[in-house]
């Protein structure tokens, strides 16, 4: 006999004392009571409300308004209460309950099945009064077993079970007591099944409602194996105990092919029933379950602030989160990756999240359903938490939120200048993450080449910025390096590829097109704010020998540094922002970078040429690898 602790016998005494209670009332009365005990379930359980609440995102987000979404997320737990209710007063509801409140609708295929001699299987799901099968059929005169899940508390399983065979039924549980269902459908007898929950990695995939879902095999087997008929049937509730309980045609397994073909067929044909009933009562499903939690589809919802350095940092991580997914044994189209722009009212509003974003970009927020969702910068850490919030989904923070506490994300990328704090849930990096790989160093390379025609040996490359927090770029001192970049060019004989970014301000633009324009040693000059090439500065950074970049931008510098190419950061100051001087700092102990004055880039230049000093590949990939993976 299994041992039962004090807390079952609490649990059975309590559910017998309310049966007693509910069967004392009018079943409209008790079933009132149940949907407002449902609607209280749902403030109690925060887990399992916005696991239901993702789920009804993912199923109905283009069909679906927000506000329709959530009212049919309370209606579910009113739904869940009644049917609670619904089986503790089983023994009472007897054939004039059934008689006036349940409507059967084309339950001949029913009779047509056990016709055959070989029971048929009543495939069903957590959808509606589930419950109410064990009374309705075998009322309808069929012999019916119903499988159920053994419940932990033994003592009220076992008063769950004597209740669902009030009215002639018979309840097996899953497991070894399977065997009893062969049984059954040897003796033509029904044997009913809810299939419609995830099935884990050993399940077959098949879509519901668009996102791949498992599905356990073991259905289908078995009318494989007996020739069973396999009908799929429902009861919806209409109205408090009014029932529309009804059977569609049988599912037609083909009678050749391959075994997990003919399954992920037979569960088509189900799942167009399951989708059907779902969609007309879409408040009776028990959403509540993690019915994807098996999928390889997975999605990740990028946030952009519209600056260029954090949506690069952003799909860094995308990207490697999709490599890690790959690695699992899905498929690279398995994970979808979205950017969404997301656009403020005025600066003031920053700390007020809904109130400071502008309508539409928050209607468009809240509509979008992501698993995991990526930021990076200050201003978007916020709206990070309320997007992950409203789907359930994971969150990913880059760079160090300012007002927000880092606890709050499952993952913070943090640069190592941002004085990160030693947590779980925090990687520090030593650069900008960025887009810089083998291949991308090699396929940009190549376009850019078409451009550039056939280069010299030796190759320069230049990566100027602009203004920034604190720092003004000054024309005269661009003027010097260029001094110093032609100068080293004409010496070396080597080649001058040069890209500015958006930033660039206009005069240093004007500068660059009247020395640079015309020199025969500068094969490649992008004015960026004018034509921008895509994949410049990666080509640029893979075909070139030494890359100078300018002191402002982190995110540049983290991609030359990225590379094989020896790179050189030009000073024109001393930078105010302590963080980003720190930074500098780093990566020059780290040797991922030289830093020099501009006026002695000529100088640096040609030590490289002449004594090829090593430096190190700034890699934080590993670092964050593992990190990323426990998000899965």
């Amino acid at each position: 006999m299994k041992k039962v602790s004090l807390g079952d016998y609490l649990l059975y005494y309590l559910a017998k004392g309310l049966g007693f209670i509910f069967r004392l009332m009018p079943v409209g009365m008790a079933l009132f009571i149940g949907r407002r005990l449902g609607l209280l379930s749902m403030s109690l359980n925060s887990k399992r409300r916005r696991i239901a609440y993702a789920n009804l995102k993912a199923a109905f987000r283009d069909t679906h308004s927000l506000k329709e979404l959530k009212a049919i997320l309370k209606k579910t737990y009113a739904n869940i209460g009644q049917g609670i209710i619904e089986i503790l007063i089983l023994p009472k509801l007897d054939k004039r309950h059934i008689t006036r409140c349940i409507k059967f609708e084309d339950f001949h295929h029913a009779e047509e099945a056990l016709k055959k001699g070989k029971g048929f299987i009543f495939l069903t799901g957590h959808f509606g009064t589930w419950e109410m099968s064990h009374i309705a059929l075998p009322f309808k005169g069929f012999p019916y077993t119903g499988i159920a899940r053994e419940q932990k508390p033994y003592l009220l399983n076992e008063l769950l079970d004597k209740h669902r065979e009030s009215g002639g039924c018979r309840i097996i549980s899953k497991g070894p007591a399977v065997k009893e269902a062969f049984r059954a459908l040897k003796s033509n007898r029904i044997v009913g099944m809810l299939v419609d929950q995830d099935a884990g990695k050993n399940g077959v995939l098949v879509d519901l409602f668009g996102r791949k879902a498992s599905w356990n095999p073991g259905v289908m087997d078995m009318a494989l194996k007996t020739g069973a008929v396999i009908l799929p049937g429902f009861a919806a509730r209409e109205k408090g105990p009014y029932i529309r309980f009804k059977v569609f045609d049988p599912i037609k397994l083909p009678e050749s092919g391959d075994r997990e073909e003919i399954i992920k067929e037979g569960f088509r044909q189900y799942i167009s029933c399951l989708e059907e009933m779902i969609k007309a009562y879409p408040d009776q499903w028990l959403w509540q379950h993690r019915r994807w939690k098996s999928t390889p589809s997975r999605e990740v919802l990028i946030l952009n602030d519209t600056r260029t350095g954090h949506l690069r940092q952003s799909e860094a991580v995308a990207y490697k989160l999709r490599d890690i997914w790959h690695k699992k044994g899905n498929g690279l189209d398995d994970l979808k990756i979205r950017i969404l722009d997301v656009r403020f009212r005025r600066k003031f509003y920053k700390g007020l999240l809904r109130f400071s974003l502008e309508p539409e970009s928050y209607r468009e927020l809240m509509k979008t359903y992501a698993d995991i969702v990526i930021s990076c910068g200050s201003s978007t850490a916020g709206v990070n938490l309320l997007v992950s919030r409203e789907n359930n989904a994971k969150s990913v923070v880059i760079m160090k939120p300012s007002l927000i506490n880092i606890k709050r994300f499952d993952l913070a990328i943090v640069p190592r200048h941002d004085n990160p704090v030693k947590l779980k849930n925090v990687v520090v990096t030593d650069g900008a993450l960025n887009l810089i790989n083998h291949e991308s160093l090699q396929g940009n390379s190549q376009e850019l080449n078409k451009i550039t025609g056939t280069l010299k040996k030796r190759v320069i490359g230049v990566l100027i910025g602009g203004p920034a927090k604190d720092f003004k770029m000054d024309k005269d001192l661009v003027g010097t390096l260029l001094d110093e970049l032609i100068k080293a060019a004409s010496e070396y004989d080597a080649d001058i590829l040069l890209t500015t970014s958006r930033r660039t301000p206009g005069d240093v633009e004007e500068l660059l097109r009247m020395r640079l324009g015309r020199n025969p040693d500068c094969k490649l000059l992008i004015i960026a704010n004018e034509d921008n090439i895509e994949g410049a500065v990666e080509g640029i950074i893979g075909l070139s020998d030494i890359v100078l970049v300018s002191q402002e931008s982190i995110s540049m510098i983290s991609e030359a540094a990225s590379s094989d190419a020896y790179t050189i950061v030009f000073r024109q100051r001393a930078l105010q922002d302590k963080r980003h001087e720190a930074f500098l700092k780093n990566m020059a102990e780290g040797d991922y970078v030289k830093v020099v004055n501009t006026g002695e880039t000529c100088s640096a230049i040609s030590d490289v040429f002449k004594n090829s000093p090593k430096q190190n590949i700034l890699d934080d990939s590993g670092r964050i690898e593992d990190a990323l993976a426990g998000l899965f």
